[in-house]
């Protein structure tokens, strides 16, 4: 089979499959570009948990209301975590997913949780003050099902952890040997500013 990524830029790479599990729903590939895109950010320390707030995105499939195809963002908690679920699927949380929707992936901030990211640990003065960069904790897939038929209303997806767990010797082979910190993503480095000049325009 082939593969190949198309980017939010509208652009198709040419990818290739690394790895994939029957028991996970999950596969991991690879592309090359030389364009620059923002990698995913995921902090060691944050997991998910029932209560967390999270927001998914991802691109639905045309439908009988809708006539395209479009982007989505929602936002919800989640409802539930069960470790070793059926094929990984271990995180269920009430935002609104879609046909078209599954890969895309699951976001908290460190709002959500106790530990303090970079920005939120300088003082107020700090230009990044209050600035977080969403993590990622899990990537979006189906929807839960009553056993009589119909959907209970939870989305459902496979924690990062999950993933990692599964093809982090895969990921290692390919060279990726640790995470980095928020301070060192790209998203950080070019959301600080941005963020700076907003806070400045607010203050007008």
């Amino acid at each position: 089979d082939e593969i190949y990524i198309e980017t939010l830029d509208g652009k198709k790479h040419d990818a290739e499959l690394l790895d994939f599990d029957e028991k996970i729903d999950g596969a991991l590939i690879k592309f090359s570009s030389k364009d620059i895109y923002y990698k995913a950010f995921i902090h060691p320390d944050v997991s998910p948990r029932t209560g967390m707030y999270i927001l998914t995105q991802g691109y639905a499939l045309a439908s009988k209301e809708a006539k395209k195809r479009s982007l989505r963002r929602s936002l919800g908690p989640i409802v539930t975590v069960i470790e070793g679920n059926t094929d990984g699927y271990d995180l269920f949380y009430d935002a609104a997913t879609n046909v078209g929707m599954s890969g895309g992936g699951i976001f908290s901030d460190l709002g959500q949780t106790k530990i303090k990211g970079d920005g939120w640990s300088y003082s107020a003065g700090h230009p990044c003050f209050g600035f977080s960069t969403p993590i990622l904790v899990g990537i979006h897939g189906r929807a839960e099902s009553y056993k009589a038929g119909g959907k209970s209303g939870a989305s459902m997806g496979i924690s990062i952890y999950t993933l990692l767990s599964r093809f982090g010797n895969t990921l290692f082979n390919e060279g990726v040997a640790s995470l980095p910190d928020e301070s060192e993503t790209l998203i950080w480095k070019d959301g600080c500013p941005i963020y700076e000049e907003l806070k400045k325009k607010s203050s007008l």
